[in-house]
């Protein structure tokens, strides 16, 4: 009866140890840094600390995919007309298809003329 009781309690634990983030391994690398710098935890210092880890971890984060998107098309438009860069198709790896366009657009080509 033991045992029937014990499966849901390690299905559930399994799957909380699946839903753990790096943020929680990122806070834990804020603390250790902060208290490698020499700020002790509890402190005014130490949590001025930590604040300024985690604004720069977060000003690091890749931009959303409208954000690349845009500036996708703002490079390809740029390079039109421009015999050195082909033009953006969907083989292209890096490429995002540009809905408001319609066109391929992306870090290394040229849109499609009209």
């Amino acid at each position: 009866m033991r045992t029937v009781s014990l499966i849901p309690f390690l299905a559930v634990v399994g799957f909380l140890v699946g839903c753990t983030t790096d943020q929680g391994n990122a806070g834990q690398n804020n603390k250790s840094q902060c208290a490698g710098f020499g700020f002790s935890e509890g402190t005014d210092a130490f949590a001025n600390c930590m604040l300024q880890l985690s604004l720069k971890q977060q000003s690091q984060q890749p931009p959303d995919h409208e954000t690349l998107v845009r500036q996708y098309r703002d490079l390809s438009m740029a390079r039109r007309g421009d015999d050195r860069y082909p033009v953006c198709s969907a083989s292209d790896m890096d490429a995002e298809l540009d809905t408001s366009a319609n066109k391929w657009v992306g870090p290394n080509c040229q849109m499609a003329p009209d």
